[in-house]
């Protein structure tokens, strides 16, 4: 009786304690359960690759807003393609760019640091070494090496090769210089690391996969660019050398446009001052021939005759009255 009041008064905490004196003796097994879940997300945390995204935007200049040179260049039909948003996303994420891109980052030659739990991605300051292929047009292989860094006889240890610093290797038929990162930090040790080489379409293919890029708005003329990569330098990098190379083609594309244009306006030009020579002899002959003269202009020399004799008449005239005078003078002096 005792007991049904007890549980009567106070249910909640009746019920409390059963569940504690249920489970209790299972505590063990909830510390291990516990302790092999979080270290699995420790695991799984630590073999995450993080992924920056490298952020840039373009503005492409409006054509029917420019300077009076502009109109000038429009009315001769110089660049008559006008810029659409849709070809310049297509123009930038081509395979053309982006392969000049990986060239000139050397983007072939991926350096890697292969850890107890992950691949780490190591860039510029973060690489020990950077390798540069002699003939990038040769590259056509998915080839990769393990090496090692001897600091102390500075020589890297790559492919059964003993190669000094700045020197130049050969590895799967390519020739590659070795350069040294002279600010790594020599004194880390456990590093695993090794190189994968790509050909250059390859290296481009993935700067395209990894780019995107669309405008802010469906009247907008600014293009919004992103780029995903475990390396964030490496994004910015990417990004700043694909306007580059970008703006470099466009101003390549309208030199050539300009010139061909100039090229085509002086051949006109030379072509009409030839017909325009040969008019003006068939003209100067047919004068010749039927005696046709130019009224206009024996006219004006006629009156420019005219005026010279009056001229001249007029100094004569004061030249006589001079004389007449001097004549006078004279014979009154000697009367």
């Amino acid at each position: 009786m005792e007991e049904e009041q007890f549980f009567k008064e106070k249910p909640e905490s009746n019920l409390f304690k059963q569940v504690i004196y249920k489970y209790l003796p299972f505590w063990p097994l909830f510390v291990i359960t516990v302790s092999i879940s979080l270290f699995v997300s420790l695991i799984n945390l630590r073999s995450q690759i993080p992924i920056f995204v490298a952020q840039a935007t373009v503005l492409l200049k409006d054509p029917n807003k420019g300077s009076g040179d502009s109109k000038v260049l429009d009315a001769l039909n110089i660049f008559s393609e006008k810029k659409i948003v849709e070809n310049e996303i297509m123009v930038m994420r081509s395979s053309d760019i982006n392969q000049q891109v990986a060239r000139e980052l050397e983007l072939y030659a991926a350096v890697y640091n292969k850890g107890n739990v992950r691949v780490e991605e190591l860039y510029k300051e973060n690489s020990p070494v950077q390798f540069k292929a002699l003939n990038e047009a040769t590259l056509n292989s998915y080839a990769l090496y393990f090496f090692t860094m001897d600091w102390v006889k500075k020589k890297v240890l790559i492919d059964n090769k003993s190669v000094s610093f700045d020197s130049i290797v050969l590895l799967d038929n390519n020739y590659y210089k070795i350069f040294v990162n002279k600010a790594y930090n020599t004194a880390a040790t456990g590093k695993n690391f090794y190189v994968q080489f790509l050909p250059v379409a390859a290296a481009a293919g993935n700067i395209i996969g990894s780019i995107s890029a669309n405008p802010l708005s469906a009247v907008s003329t600014i293009i919004n660019v992103q780029m995903q990569t475990p390396v964030a330098q490496k994004g910015q990098d990417i990004l700043t050398k694909l306007f580059e190379i970008y703006n470099r083609k466009a101003i390549e594309d309208k030199n050539q446009i300009a010139l061909r244009t100039l090229n085509f306006v002086e051949d006109r030009l030379r072509t009409v001052m030839s017909q325009l020579d040969s008019v003006e002899r068939n003209i100067a002959s047919y004068k010749s021939r039927e005696s046709i003269v130019d009224m206009g202009t024996q006219a004006s020399s006629y009156f420019n005759n005219v005026t010279g004799l009056d001229k001249r008449n007029g100094e004569l005239d004061l030249q006589l009255s001079m004389l007449k005078d001097i004549n006078s003078y004279i014979h009154n002096k000697g009367g």
